[in-house]
């Protein structure tokens, strides 16, 4: 009898497989079977290994069918684990199940379905690109949680993995255990007749591992049960699940040079709830208030704008896609940016190591905004230009004039204001303003209020030059209308952006540092022009 036979090497991935990060839950390699399923905690106590050894199952079920007959005129809908070939699994539910497409010819024909119950309670979504159930990270990044190896032409094996951290979770919460079903039939098939009439040993390795074995010659089955239960202990799991939640999961804290206005001097502030303290609770101690800003180079906010799929940095505040959120955020008179301990804090804390990297002593203090909004809790009167302009934009797809078209709802969140002394930020922010306004006028309508108003036109004229001559068609205006503002954003983004030569760029750059100081003022000089052009232009094409 060859060694082999036994199944050993497989028994042994079963019990390394169950600890480690990706779980097994099916498998069908050649000569094999694993599949597993969830069952209540206390239909295993007592443990009927021999109701389980009988076990007959596979992911191709249905979830519900519909019933008729037994002497009824009705049909019914029966739902449940049934024809599993035991009691106890009977009482259980399937994780994923086996599809087909029947009549497709397609290479999606075969394909896997998650149970509905799990994926919503764990947040996945199918994302045929990573070729599993998905949910994002902490860091936003596409995390799979479900990974799925369908049989083709170059797999020879339809493999199904869950993240142990999540099947626990699941488990935990649920008071259910995970049953995995396995089947490793070997042989040497040149040599192998029958089984012959030998006797089936059951092996009782553990309660959690046992199995019927016949073996003949150089052959062999083993067909068992492995029981695999948490981990860790469901109080650890529940406080993780309760901290990711509040966003109170356990991690390195980072300490920032703060300014610690309730005892006026600049210190190192921990994002450690215990070494901070609200206003409620500051009797008794000198701690600094969690109100305390920490100040940072402008250049921190780069990394966010980069990434405009995976972030959005609004006025205030920064969106990591469904990772996290920093609020309240702003610029100083200095430049820098600054932020709050308290929100700093709920950051993962590979963010808290970037924040951290830009780090420097207040040059200024915070903003006259942020003091109004954040401390004497009053609406600021002054708006930002930038913010002018998305709100008619706003207003104008929401009136849905013919003549401007919204093109994608996240070129509004995309336009932020250069906070460095970065020219490729300049260009970027004046790519995302021309990008979200200028790309939005639609060419044909307004070459129809041309010809409506006996005005002639060029067909090589862009929107500008056609929505200059319709808001210049009173014919009492002394001095014709130019649209500065827009034509220049326009030169900026094709001289910085585009393919021009640098000597242009430098030269447009220049100039708008030594009239304006910084990249940011003169973008919001610009923006405040355009602002006013927009008005006059929707109310001269309202008056049409």
């Amino acid at each position: 009898m060859a060694e082999w036979v036994q199944a050993e090497a497989h028994l042994k991935f079963l019990e390394s497989n169950k600890n480690s990060q990706e779980i097994v839950i099916y498998g069908s390699p050649e000569y094999s079977f694993i599949y597993s399923m969830v069952v209540p905690e206390e239909i295993l106590e007592p443990l009927d290994k021999t109701d389980l050894l009988g076990w007959s199952v596979n992911p191709y079920v249905s979830a519900a069918s519909y019933v008729w007959g037994g002497g009824r005129d009705d049909v019914w809908v029966e739902r449940g684990s049934s024809g599993v070939g035991s009691k106890v699994l009977a009482k259980g539910s399937h994780l994923i199940y086996g599809r087909t497409f029947e009549g497709w010819n397609g290479e999606d024909r075969d394909y896997f379905e998650l149970s509905q119950e799990y994926a919503h309670l764990e947040g996945l979504h199918w994302r045929p690109e990573q070729r599993g159930y998905c949910r994002f990270d902490e860091q936003g990044d596409l995390k799979p949680v479900v990974s799925i190896t369908k049989r083709n032409s170059k797999n020879e094996i339809s493999l199904v993995t869950f993240d142990r951290l999540s099947i626990d979770s699941y488990l935990a919460a649920s008071r259910q255990v995970l049953v995995r079903l396995f089947d490793f039939t070997l042989l040497d098939r040149s040599n192998f007749s029958s089984w012959g009439n030998g006797d089936e040993t059951v092996i009782n390795s553990s309660d959690a591992l046992f199995y019927r074995q016949r073996i003949h010659g150089n052959a062999a089955y083993t067909r068992g049960v492995q029981i695999i239960k948490p981990k860790r202990p469901k109080s650890v799991i529940f406080s993780d699940m309760k901290g990711e939640f509040y966003s109170e999961k356990e991690k390195n804290h980072i300490g920032f040079i703060a300014y610690d206005w309730r005892n006026s001097r600049v210190r190192e502030i921990s994002t450690d709830p215990e070494d901070t303290v609200n206003y409620f609770e500051a009797e008794n101690n000198d701690l600094p208030f969690e109100l305390s800003p920490a100040f940072f180079k402008p250049e921190v906010l780069l990394k966010y704008k980069a990434d405009k799929d995976k972030y959005t940095v609004g006025e205030r505040d920064i969106h990591c896609r469904a990772a996290w959120y920093l609020e309240a955020f702003d610029v100083n008179e200095a430049g820098q940016v600054f932020a709050y301990i308290c929100y700093l804090r709920r950051l993962p804390e590979s963010e808290l190591l970037h924040w951290k990297s830009y780090n420097e002593p207040p040059k200024a203090p915070i903003s006259e905004r942020a003091y109004t909004n954040d401390f004497e809790g009053q609406w600021v009167s002054y708006t930002d230009p930038l913010e002018d302009i998305k709100k008619i934009c706003r207003e104008w797809e929401r009136k849905r004039y013919s003549w401007w078209k919204l093109k994608d709802d996240r070129l509004i969140e995309n336009a932020t204001v250069p906070h460095t002394a970065s020219r490729d930020e300049w260009g970027e922010s004046f790519l995302a303003l021309t990008q979200l306004v200028n790309e939005g006028f639609v060419v044909k309508p307004l070459r129809e209020l041309l010809r409506e108003n006996s005005v002639t036109f060029d067909k090589q004229e862009g929107s500008l030059s056609l929505l200059e001559k319709l808001i210049n068609l009173d014919e009492s205006i002394e001095e014709p209308i130019r649209l500065s503002g827009l034509r220049t954003a326009q030169l900026i983004r094709t001289k910085a952006k585009g393919h021009s030569a640098k000597n242009d760029s430098e030269k447009l750059s220049m100039d708008a540092l030594s009239e304006h100081e910084t990249y940011g003022s003169h973008f919001r000089y610009i923006c405040e022009i355009i602002s006013d052009e927009l008005e006059i232009i929707q109310s001269k094409l309202e008056s049409y």
